[in-house]
């Protein structure tokens, strides 16, 4: 009986002295052989899981839109990965240039991965998608929301005179819509 008070007094002096962690800290923390948790959350989430009061001048986290958060990284020198934001590429409604479109030969194929190479070393930048889509070979370039920014891009091409034929086209195009993870992506 003395033996099990000392343990149990041995116990609980540790558990005092032991540092406090929150449910958060635990979830986190690094097992041997085991799998390692990372939760990207905000502070009043924190707050509220773990019992912590916030600053009373803390806001809530504003919703963001795809443009303006877009406008934001490119504007700033903060990466999406800094932000703890995934990007998600969707397939919407928008403009491509096209600057070839051929027949289904072998000379039509070659062609339009010439115009391809052509387009990348004037304008390194632009996406190239250069594909069969039956009955023909095309090339675009591009992926743009509004017709006006396709519009510019052609004008660009055209003043270098290799892409008298090139004209605008409404496509789907490639886009990403950045999100920050939900609370169920540990």
């Amino acid at each position: 009986m003395k033996q099990l008070v000392v343990i149990l007094s041995l116990f609980i002096a540790h558990c005092s002295l032991a540092p406090a962690q929150t449910f958060t800290e635990r979830l986190q923390r690094v097992l041997t052989g085991q799998g390692t948790v990372r939760i990207h959350h905000d502070t009043d989430i924190d707050a509220l899981v773990n019992g912590r009061k916030t600053p009373g001048n803390a806001t809530p986290q504003a919703e963001t839109t795809i443009t303006g958060l877009s406008q934001l990284l490119a504007d700033s020198t903060l990466s999406a990965d800094l932000l703890g934001i995934q990007p998600r590429k969707v397939r919407i409604n928008g403009y491509r240039v096209q600057v070839y479109a051929g027949g289904n030969s072998r000379d039509a194929k070659r062609k339009a991965y010439q115009m391809e190479g052509l387009v990348k070393s004037k304008f390194p930048d632009q996406p190239v998608y250069t594909r069969f889509v039956n009955p023909r070979w095309i090339c675009h370039v591009g992926d743009f929301k509004t017709r006006a920014e396709a519009l510019a891009l052609l004008k660009d091409m055209r003043r270098t005179g290799k892409f008298g034929e090139a004209i605008t086209v409404r496509c789907k195009i490639n886009a990403y819509v950045y999100e920050q993870p939900t609370a169920t992506e540990y």
